[in-house]
């Protein structure tokens, strides 16, 4: 029904007609800002704003790497369970007319409704806006460079509008409902096990929709548009990540917490980059292992979900030595 509703012509037609715009801008400038729009692309996938977000958690503010985390998941989540409710295939795929930059098609696989990259954008530099609202300047840009890496999604012609602008709206709430879901929590804490408990069940409900659900199959010239398995397993590896990603900060935050500002300048700049090598070395192992191909679904799950829960809960517990507190 989704499907039906976003992909309606008199709905669709004048957002691939925008794209068309765009992409003849593209080719009457020779692709000169392919490279520029390719690079702000980059800011909306995993591993940059992971690694900001890591940063800020372990040397500088508690607290606020932990409101970035949790609306990081929540963002996720949501993008990439609708992604496989909607099963809205890319705009290429939807029109002959698209043709995308070659080069962003590596990080665009799976079906395109909503943008996972501008969801991940949101959660990340508008939360960090929201956290430096007092900053009316930097806050401002934080917001404005959300949009544009939402933009170069349309600008290299991988997202529809609509894909953008559901992220954009989807996160925004995210990250202003997630901010005041932590003042809740932080009355009671044990309204952050409630917080816990029903997050788990519904990504639990929502994986097992994912892996049950029946999936179209369509064929162009023989050959299948699209990889229901792929997209499968690529939204197994993103709950892994989120689920976690949260379950280990908010353990962290009950069990072990900790205050970066009680450690030393040295001790802090020793933290991030000794963090940031080992973040680095993981993405790396991992992209190239778990990204690069289908593999047993509950192994890949169990890893994501290692990997997140080591950066919010595994690596905090060591940094605690470093910090004395």
């Amino acid at each position: 029904m989704i499907n039906e509703w976003l992909t309606a012509d008199w709905w669709l037609n004048p957002q691939i007609d925008y794209l068309v715009c765009l992409q003849n801008i593209r080719l009457s400038t020779g692709g000169a800002f392919d490279n520029l729009f390719l690079h702000i692309t980059a800011f909306g996938e995993l591993a940059i704003p992971t690694i900001v977000i890591c940063i800020i958690y372990w040397c500088i503010d508690f607290e606020a790497g932990f409101y970035l985390f949790t609306v990081q998941g929540l963002g996720l989540y949501i993008a990439k369970f609708l992604k496989m409710v909607g099963c809205i295939y890319r705009p290429w795929i939807l029109s002959d007319k698209i043709k995308p930059v070659e080069s962003a098609l590596k990080m665009s696989g799976g079906y395109s409704f909503p943008s996972g990259h501008t969801a991940m954008a949101t959660t990340t530099w508008v939360g960090l806006a929201v956290l430096l609202r007092k900053r009316k300047l930097l806050a401002s840009l934080l917001v404005f460079f959300t949009i544009l890496i939402g933009f170069s999604r349309n600008y290299v012609g991988v997202h529809t509008p609509q894909d953008v602008l559901t992220s954009l709206i989807c996160c925004f709430a995210f990250v202003i409902g997630g901010f005041y879901l932590i003042k809740w929590c932080d009355q009671d804490k044990k309204r952050y096990a409630y917080f816990l408990a029903i997050f788990n069940i519904i990504c639990l409900i929502s994986l097992y929709y994912i892996l049950t659900k029946e999936y179209r199959i369509d064929y162009f010239n023989g050959k299948r548009i699209a990889n229901p398995q792929h997209a499968v397993y690529s939204s197994i590896m993103y709950f892994g990540w989120i689920m976690g990603m949260i379950n280990g900060a908010v353990a962290c935050k009950n069990l072990t917490p900790y205050n970066p500002k009680n450690g030393t300048l040295k001790a802090r700049i020793n933290i991030g980059i000794i963090g940031t090598i080992i973040l680095i070395l993981l993405f790396k192992t991992v992209g190239e292992f778990f990204f690069a191909g289908t593999h047993n679904y509950y192994l890949t799950y169990i890893a994501m979900f290692t990997v997140a829960a080591y950066l919010t809960f595994g690596f905090p517990i060591i940094i605690r030595k470093f910090y004395n507190n």
